[in-house]
């Protein structure tokens, strides 16, 4: 039995592929890899095996409490169940650690490795995917790739092991000449800084920043920050969005997450909304922009999902276009945070951004 559609790895982010076994709470739902949580050599033959996380457990109190809820839970079948609690248990006993802090060590171990060392290849003519696949697997055959997949664009992403094999790798696909080969370069970070008074000149807003909170070592900094946007907040004050260098995200990561103003200290967030056409309720493009939308096709609203505009929309009822379209759960707008699409997208963005730490 495989995880749904919409069920992603709590380490990894990513689906059920049906090789490893697949770890799944009782309590909370949720679950993910059993490698990715570092669970191997369970004994049960199914693909999915149920079990109780550690958080969970930490609510039902005594160890006789637990036993029972998870008898009720299963109607009696444990015997898998008893397999994942003392894989986890060895697990704890081994690491001196419990189930979560495990998964956020993992977590921060895929954050600092994925797309550490990426090549992006893609032909210059017409080629399959496929073709070009093989093509590239016979010019790399002396280098080892950690893995490798296909693009919606039909591209093809590998992954090496350090960057000098990367970058020789890069200059062995550009010997052949029909192949083009470029680093997977990762995006800018964006933060949130809350509930600042509205300042019309947005350079002595930079300016402020900067100096009031020691930024001046940092090389080049009038130039690393830039407001992206901002978004009215209580009490007549603003959210502003900036996009900003790594090493500045570092810098501020190393102070808490707060950054000193004029009138007081301001708590800082990683913004990851990501661009959303509110034409065509699609990812990654704006309405001005939209190709539907230069073909005459009718809007949608991502309040009820009506052929019309969202701005106009009068009707209480809310259900999602990209969830009914692919028939999903739907009663929820687009850029819900109970949105799975929504929620992947953002997931994607987060693992694509270089923090700096």
């Amino acid at each position: 039995m495989c995880s749904p559609v919409d069920e992603l790895c709590l380490v990894c982010h990513e689906r059920d592929d049906g090789k490893v076994k697949w770890l799944k709470c009782l309590k909370c739902k949720l679950g993910g890899h059993s490698t990715c949580m570092r669970m191997t050599g369970l004994k049960s033959n199914a693909s999915e095996v149920n079990w109780v996380c550690d958080p969970c457990a930490l609510v039902i109190k005594s160890e006789v409490h637990l036993r029972e809820e998870i008898n009720v839970m299963t109607d009696g079948v444990t015997l898998a169940v008893e397999e994942a609690v003392s894989a986890q248990s060895g697990q704890v006993e081994k690491d001196g650690m419990n189930w979560a802090e495990v998964v956020s060590r993992c977590r921060k171990r895929k954050r600092t490795q994925k797309n550490k060392n990426l090549l992006i290849i893609k032909a210059k003519g017409s080629k399959k995917a496929v073709d070009m696949k093989k093509e590239v697997e016979e010019l790399l055959s002396d280098v080892q790739i950690m893995d490798s997949k296909f693009t919606n664009k039909g591209n093809i992403v590998i992954n090496l092991e350090s960057e000098e094999k990367r970058n020789a790798a890069q200059n062995k696909l550009h010997e052949v000449g029909n192949l083009i080969a470029s680093n997977g370069k990762r995006w800018d970070p964006k933060i949130m800084v809350c509930n600042v008074a509205r300042n019309e000149d947005k350079e002595s807003l930079i300016e402020e920043i900067i100096v009031r909170n020691n930024l001046e070592s940092i090389d080049g900094v009038i130039n690393k920050i830039k407001i992206v946007s901002e978004r009215p907040a209580a009490g007549g004050t603003v959210h502003y969005v900036l996009k900003c260098d790594p090493e500045v995200r570092a810098r501020i990561h190393g102070m808490n997450d707060k950054l000193k103003l004029k009138w007081g200290v301001h708590q800082v967030y990683d913004h990851y909304f990501p661009l959303l056409c509110y034409h065509c309720l699609k990812f990654g493009h704006k309405s001005d922009s939209c190709q539907c939308k230069v073909k005459g096709h009718a809007p949608h609203c991502y309040k009820c999902a009506g052929q019309h505009e969202g701005r106009s929309c009068q009707s209480d009822v809310r259900k999602c276009f990209n969830c009914a379209a692919s028939k999903r759960q739907s009663e929820h707008s687009v850029s819900s945070l109970s949105c799975p699409i929504f929620t992947s997208e953002v997931n994607r963005i987060r693992l694509n951004t270089n923090h700096g730490f």
